[in-house]
């Protein structure tokens, strides 16, 4: 509660430089882009069905794709890592249970995109060029 008082005073933290231990299994090996998901907002109905039809193009730039709705974290695509949806959360700073949200993350765990709005696939894989190599 305390991380989310000082959150909404100061405002998130700057991009992570470390790699959240969260997402151990992706690190180094994919990009990894999570939806904050409400099964009453239509965003996330949204972004669900523009990712689904770009799923060659997520695959092809080595990006996995999370759901994490409820208490639970959903693979959109496949996938059966243990992951845990607060734990998530609190690492990477995301929206409140409830909200919409989508992260990006890089293979090393820093951030590359946040947004509290649905994106196109283009976009999202389109903040990658912006990464240096």
């Amino acid at each position: 509660m305390l991380k989310s008082i000082i959150r909404e005073i100061i405002g998130p933290a700057p991009q992570a430089s470390t790699s959240p231990d969260c997402l151990k299994p992706f690190i180094g090996r994919k990009r990894v882009l999570i939806i904050f998901a409400d099964a009453d907002d239509d965003r996330a109905t949204v972004q669900d069905e523009s990712l689904r039809r770009a799923r060659f193009s997520l695959i092809e730039n080595d990006i996995e794709v999370l759901n994490v709705a409820g208490g639970g974290v959903f693979p959109t695509f496949e996938g059966s890592e243990d992951l845990d949806a607060d734990e998530i959360r609190d690492d990477l700073q995301g929206p409140r249970p409830g909200e919409f949200g989508l992260l990006l993350l890089d293979c090393d765990g820093t951030v590359l995109l946040r947004s509290n709005e649905p994106m196109s696939p283009e976009d999202i894989i389109g903040s990658l060029s912006s990464v240096p190599h």
